[in-house]
């Protein structure tokens, strides 16, 4: 398998580890303040933008040619930043916990770094258009 090193040095392949930390951050805060409800969400999200990241960086989304990965991409990242949303709201209004708060607070910014890919994503898709080579 040949590694994309293009992508390893794109605003991209940054926007999906800061994604993946923030992520891991917020779901080792809720699990430490004992707020096991909070931590499904971000465990999830951090599984699934690795499977991204790992399908841009082995360029399998050249090779898998079933689906639209960019779209998908795109769509996993407009639900998991509605989803964390959802659950970091939550969490600060049911417990108020300096572990809660620290884990809402990556949550937060991982909703943020989300909003970003989902853009990003979008500026990137080209729907029936041809693709030019560039020089």
């Amino acid at each position: 398998m040949e590694v994309n090193f293009a992508f390893l040095k794109s605003m991209r392949s940054a926007l999906k580890i800061a994604e993946m930390i923030g992520a891991f951050v917020a779901f080792v805060s809720f699990a430490v303040s004992s707020s096991g409800v909070f931590i499904a969400v971000p465990l999830m999200e951090i599984f699934i933008t690795l499977a991204f990241y790992i399908l841009y960086l082995l360029k399998l989304d050249v090779k898998v040619t079933l689906l639209f990965w960019p779209l998908m991409d795109s769509v996993n990242s407009v639900f998991a930043a509605l989803l964390l949303l959802i659950i970091c709201i939550a969490a600060v209004v049911s417990r108020v916990t300096a572990g809660v708060i620290a884990g809402s607070v990556f949550g937060f910014i991982a909703v943020t770094l989300y909003i970003a890919d989902a853009y990003v994503m979008c500026r990137l898709i080209t729907f029936n258009q041809r693709k030019t080579a560039s020089k």
